[in-house]
Protein backbone atom coordinates (compact mmCIF):
# COMPACT_ATOMS: atom_id res chain seq x y z
CA UNK A 1 0.00 0.00 0.00
CA UNK A 2 1.36 3.40 -0.92
CA UNK A 3 1.14 6.64 1.07
CA UNK A 4 -1.90 7.99 -0.78
CA UNK A 5 -3.81 4.74 -0.22
CA UNK A 6 -2.89 4.94 3.47
CA UNK A 7 -4.19 8.51 3.76
CA UNK A 8 -7.50 7.55 2.19
CA UNK A 9 -7.87 4.39 4.25
CA UNK A 10 -7.14 6.29 7.48
CA UNK A 11 -9.75 8.91 6.59
CA UNK A 12 -12.41 6.31 5.75
CA UNK A 13 -11.61 4.25 8.87
CA UNK A 14 -12.14 7.32 11.03
CA UNK A 15 -15.72 7.49 9.71
CA UNK A 16 -16.63 3.82 9.14
CA UNK A 17 -20.40 4.33 8.98
CA UNK A 18 -20.22 7.19 6.46
CA UNK A 19 -19.78 7.18 2.71
CA UNK A 20 -17.97 9.93 0.81
CA UNK A 21 -17.70 11.09 -2.78
CA UNK A 22 -14.35 11.23 -4.59
CA UNK A 23 -14.12 15.01 -4.35
CA UNK A 24 -14.75 15.03 -0.62
CA UNK A 25 -12.17 12.30 -0.06
CA UNK A 26 -9.65 14.21 -2.18
CA UNK A 27 -10.29 17.34 -0.14
CA UNK A 28 -10.36 15.84 3.37
CA UNK A 29 -7.95 12.89 3.33
CA UNK A 30 -4.88 15.02 2.63
CA UNK A 31 -3.68 18.58 2.97
CA UNK A 32 -5.31 21.56 1.35
CA UNK A 33 -2.13 22.26 -0.62
CA UNK A 34 -2.19 18.82 -2.22
CA UNK A 35 -5.89 19.16 -3.04
CA UNK A 36 -5.41 22.60 -4.59
CA UNK A 37 -2.42 21.45 -6.64
CA UNK A 38 -3.97 18.17 -7.81
CA UNK A 39 -7.72 18.00 -7.04
CA UNK A 40 -8.09 14.47 -8.43
CA UNK A 41 -5.09 12.96 -6.62
CA UNK A 42 -7.31 10.37 -4.89
CA UNK A 43 -8.76 8.79 -8.05
CA UNK A 44 -6.05 6.17 -8.68
CA UNK A 45 -5.54 5.21 -5.02
CA UNK A 46 -9.31 4.85 -4.55
CA UNK A 47 -9.51 2.52 -7.53
CA UNK A 48 -6.64 0.45 -6.10
CA UNK A 49 -8.33 0.22 -2.69
CA UNK A 50 -11.58 -0.93 -4.31
CA UNK A 51 -9.63 -3.56 -6.30
CA UNK A 52 -8.05 -4.74 -3.04
CA UNK A 53 -11.55 -4.87 -1.48
CA UNK A 54 -10.47 -2.57 1.36
CA UNK A 55 -12.98 0.04 0.23
CA UNK A 56 -16.45 -0.47 -1.20
CA UNK A 57 -18.34 1.83 -3.54
CA UNK A 58 -22.13 2.06 -3.53
CA UNK A 59 -24.53 2.58 -6.43
CA UNK A 60 -24.35 6.35 -6.06
CA UNK A 61 -20.55 6.36 -6.36
CA UNK A 62 -19.75 6.96 -2.70
CA UNK A 63 -16.92 5.16 -0.95
CA UNK A 64 -16.65 3.68 2.53
CA UNK A 65 -14.25 1.49 4.48
CA UNK A 66 -15.04 -2.19 3.98
CA UNK A 67 -15.69 -3.28 7.57
CA UNK A 68 -16.01 -6.93 6.60
CA UNK A 69 -12.40 -7.04 5.41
Amino acid sequence: MNEDEGLILAFLRSNPESAFGRKEISRKASSRAIYEETPRWADAPLNALVDKKLVVVDDSGHYRFNQSH
